[in-house]
């Protein structure tokens, strides 16, 4: 069990949930339908995926209360999918009737609007505390280069193919924060490969020392591998390195080119030989490394929570009037 802790926030109120699939629960209804009988409220923020269980019960609730609330959604889903009845009923009335959504990839929001979203839709990314992440004072590097990778050791996060682009370079170290199932056979590579004296596997790392993995680096790897039914819908730790002042090498997929920009490398997914190539640039060419840097701590601050908080605001001014002369809806959405 989770426990709630408001953080100082006296305004946000728990509710009992039915369930712990992230898009297969429930909320307890009683204080919701108590809530939406009210005619405070100038907007509803669902930061759920459009298809859940819980936005269908909240637009349930909110049409048997007659209420003209306006709404917003949320969504990170990437990859266009056809979901089964009735959460494909779910998706296309919360899609309908939304004032307003948010996405953290543009990809999800372009998804939104060939699914039917007429509202509102900006483009929201994660926020990252970047004064957690400042960065040092240190020599651009010469000789070998220090690459880290951070994150869980699972297939589609792409470790065995960082391992095979190390193996094409002696100057190239890695040193891999992260568990996960997939340690074990990655060790077992990297002994393969004959490149166990230059990877070291630190296992897990708390949260409080993440900020001083990215100053014991030189380059952040991201290889992630897309598969069918995932890809990355973000990347956090791109920001973390850059605001670090750490060059960044990501997979030119998912949401990582929009979140690595200009300010870093980006190399076909599941490709070593690519991968080593973007790496080696930095031994080789004079003055890569400290451009991107540069242009790596300037662009992490548009990831700062005030940004963030900013373009929320702005997306709940522009909606919050569009709930008025709003007629109840047939909640099956026909």
């Amino acid at each position: 069990m989770v426990e709630f802790d408001s953080a100082g926030d006296e305004f946000a109120v728990p509710l009992r949930t039915l369930g712990r699939h992230p898009n297969l629960f429930l909320f307890d209804p009683r204080p919701l339908w108590r809530l939406l009988g009210s005619s405070q409220w100038d907007l509803i923020d669902m930061h759920e995926e459009p298809f859940g269980l819980a936005v269908a019960e909240v637009l349930f609730l909110r049409w048997l209360r007659s209420s003209s609330t306006p709404y917003v959604v949320s969504s990170a889903q990437n990859i266009e999918k056809r979901y089964p009845p009735p959460f494909r009923w779910f998706e296309r009335w919360s899609l309908r009737g939304a004032a307003g959504a948010y996405t953290c990839n543009t990809e999800a929001g372009d998804i939104l609007r060939r699914k039917g979203l007429a509202g509102a839709l900006v483009l929201l990314p994660l926020g990252v505390d970047v004064g957690r992440f400042e960065p040092d004072t240190r020599p651009s590097p010469s000789g070998s280069l220090r690459v880290g990778f951070v994150g869980r050791l699972i297939h589609h996060k792409g470790v065995d193919v960082l391992l095979g682009a190390i193996a094409r370079d002696s100057r190239l170290v890695v040193d891999i924060f992260g568990t996960g199932p997939e340690l074990d056979r990655l060790v077992d590579l990297s002994e393969a490969l004959g490149i166990a004296n230059r990877v070291t596997f630190h296992g897990y790392v708390d949260e409080e020392a993440i900020p001083g993995v990215y100053r014991d680096i030189d380059v952040l790897a991201v290889p992630s591998v897309p598969t069918p039914g995932w890809i990355e819908q973000f990347g956090r730790v791109v920001v973390e390195a850059q605001a670090s002042g750490v060059p960044v090498v990501a997979s030119a997929s998912g949401a990582l080119p929009d979140v690595v920009g200009e300010d870093g490398l980006l190399v076909p997914p599941a490709s070593p030989s690519s991968l080593q190539s973007a790496l080696s640039r930095f031994l080789d060419e004079p003055g890569l490394w400290e451009h991107l840097r540069s242009s790596g701590i300037a662009g992490a601050h548009r990831y700062t929570w005030e940004r963030i908080a900013d373009t929320q605001i702005d997306l709940y001014r522009r909606v919050s009037h569009r709930g008025e002369g709003r007629s109840r809806r047939n909640p099956s959405g026909n």
